[in-house]
């Protein structure tokens, strides 16, 4: 089978764990079928030439300068997108539209070919309703000057090679990351599920965590893994260290491991100035597997502290592996994958104090914690690599062979981990 596989960004070029986790999947697709892989091209100096990757699609900034650029961009993207359905895919399998020309997906989807959606992010919700271009063509109210830039962008619609129907009716497989997303996300009026399966996302380096050899250092040390943005709670973290010095009498330092925003991260450094701890904060920066568990080794407890609704970050299942205490935002799909008390001390996200507290539990409570990094270690066993690569090969082939039927689309909402598609 030729699976053609769209992507707003894949790896060497990446922001976190969405585009290795397809990345992945691709290469095990690529062993039993023909893979393309259509993305943006951000980056595009940096990456590697691919036969099988074309990074053809623009990368819009959410501002007035990537909606200047949408009319263009969604012109080009619609030419990418329709050579690449004459390289003849069999499916369209579509993990992150996010940023880029919406209009490809839109081409891609009125093109007969079935099409699948992998929903690992709130994107999909807001399809083609929120996109630069797209959504200029929906009817709405708008102010005088947005009325005018909606009736310019109709007009460049009305051009042979567009004139796109935003809101035509789609029949589609839906692969979600977790129930969490499921239910925080609406299905677009206009697609027509046909199957639907809830499917966690599991960790590509999940073999070299779980091999990690604890040595906690005898000072204790707290890891925040992730990207240095607002939305992953950073500041809940350096406020808690704080409070873990001043309320609890713990002194602790915290490992910051990610790439950052460059503003936050300025941000963040005035924060952990003013409240005293900045000489308690170890700036690692972008860190390689192999680092990232060299640091989990040493680590007396990871932090998750997210202010967004996640929908199944992976870092949980990370730090479960390597046998790392967890502490964590009961937030979005956090704890579906780590249970509160079970597998993780879990408290209100943006509680600073809270988020202390659970700290100086685990800290503290040396049996209890043992036990809960224990079952937390057995739970993550179900999140491994191997199983879940089967499983979404069985949801590409089931996802073909739906969409070719015709009939009254159902909702199987199975699960594509290994054990339990």
């Amino acid at each position: 089978m030729r699976i053609l596989v769209v992507s707003t960004l894949y790896p060497p070029v990446a922001f976190g764990g969405y585009e290795v986790e397809c990345s992945a999947v691709v290469e095990r697709l690529g062993e039993r079928h023909r893979v393309l892989v259509l993305t943006s091209d951000h980056d595009r100096a940096d990456a590697p030439e691919q036969a099988d990757v074309r990074r053809e699609l623009a990368l819009l900034a959410p501002d007035a300068a990537g909606a200047m650029r949408a009319p263009l961009a969604s012109l080009r993207a619609v030419g990418t997108a329709r050579r690449a359905l004459e390289w003849g895919p069999d499916l369209v399998y579509v993990w992150n539209g996010s940023s880029i020309p919406q209009a490809a997906l839109r081409v891609l989807g009125d093109s007969g070919v079935p099409l699948a959606f992998r929903v690992c992010e709130h994107w999909f919700g807001r399809l083609f309703v929120e996109d630069q271009f797209l959504r200029e063509l929906f009817p709405r109210h708008r102010d005088p000057a947005r009325a005018a830039w909606a009736g310019a962008c109709r007009a460049f619609n009305g051009l042979p090679s567009l004139r796109l129907d935003p809101a035509a009716g789609l029949r589609a497989a839906i692969s979600w990351n977790s129930e969490a997303i499921r239910q925080m996300v609406e299905v677009p009026a206009f697609v027509q599920p046909v199957l639907e399966r809830v499917g966690h996302s599991v960790p590509r380096y999940g073999e070299l965590y779980d091999a990690v050899v604890r040595e906690p250092a005898l000072e204790p040390e707290i890891v925040f893994l992730g990207r240095v943005t607002q939305y992953k709670g950073l500041a809940v973290a350096i406020e808690a260290l704080a409070l873990l010095r001043s309320e609890h009498e713990i002194f602790a330092t915290l490992g910051v491991v990610g790439p950052e925003a460059e503003e936050y991260g300025a941000q963040m450094r005035e924060l952990a100035e003013a409240l005293g701890v900045a000489d308690s904060v170890r700036w690692h920066g972008p860190t390689p597997p192999e680092q990232v568990a060299a640091l989990l080794a040493k680590a007396s407890a990871m932090i998750v502290p997210s202010v967004w609704r996640e929908p199944f970050p992976l870092v949980t299942i990370e730090g479960a592996l390597a046998r790392v205490p967890l502490v964590a935002s009961d937030v979005g799909g956090i704890g579906e994958g780590m249970h509160d008390e079970e597998h993780a001390l879990l408290f209100a996200p943006g509680d600073s104090a809270a988020a202390a507290a659970a700290l100086a539990r685990t800290l503290r409570e040396v049996e209890q914690t043992a036990a809960r990094v224990g079952r937390a270690y057995e739970r993550a066993q179900e999140f491994r690599i191997g199983p879940y690569l089967d499983a979404q090969e069985s949801f590409v082939l089931d996802a073909h062979s739906a969409l070719q039927a015709r009939g009254t689309p159902g909702r199987d909402l199975g699960n594509l981990r290994g054990a339990e598609a």
